[in-house]
């Protein structure tokens, strides 16, 4: 009897705005990390017919030389495409003493997009921007300086 198993596969791919401005930090060790946050709004029919809108918010984490472009060329509210994987973090709340968790991407590629400005940061995309690369070895948790 074969072993026949799904191949993993943890990519996802969104477009929205971001939610606030990147947040540039380095590692004790020297490694560039910026967090953002992504808005990601679906507009639907309600059944009473009526127009709806659902948003969803979500972390964003970008490394190395990609997180240094982003957290000097983004700001909030300019719209975006982004690729990356998903990654689950947990801890302990310090004030309730419960676990928490949260689902964050760490971000693989990155777009800047020219949608109509509807009040959001930032300018046409620019073309000398690093290729994004993702990180073969993750960085351990406590070298992160959030």
């Amino acid at each position: 009897m074969s072993d026949l198993r799904m191949p993993d596969l943890n990519r996802v791919i969104l477009a929205g705005r971001l939610t606030r401005d990147p947040e540039l930090k380095y590692t004790p060790s020297g490694t560039a990390v910026c967090k953002m946050g992504l808005a990601v709004t679906r507009t639907f029919k309600g059944k009473d017919g009526e127009k709806r809108e659902e948003t969803l918010f979500v972390d964003l984490t970008a490394w190395e030389k990609s997180a240094e472009y982003y957290g000097q060329h983004l700001r909030k509210g300019r719209p975006v495409i982004v690729e990356g994987r998903l990654r689950s973090d947990t801890w302990d709340d310090k004030t309730t003493g419960q676990k928490r968790s949260k689902i964050e991407i760490t971000v693989m590629r990155l777009q800047q997009l020219d949608w109509e400005d509807r009040g959001g940061g930032g300018g046409a995309a620019a073309s000398s921007r690093p290729e994004p690369r993702e990180i073969e070895e993750p960085i351990p948790e406590d070298d992160i300086p959030f």
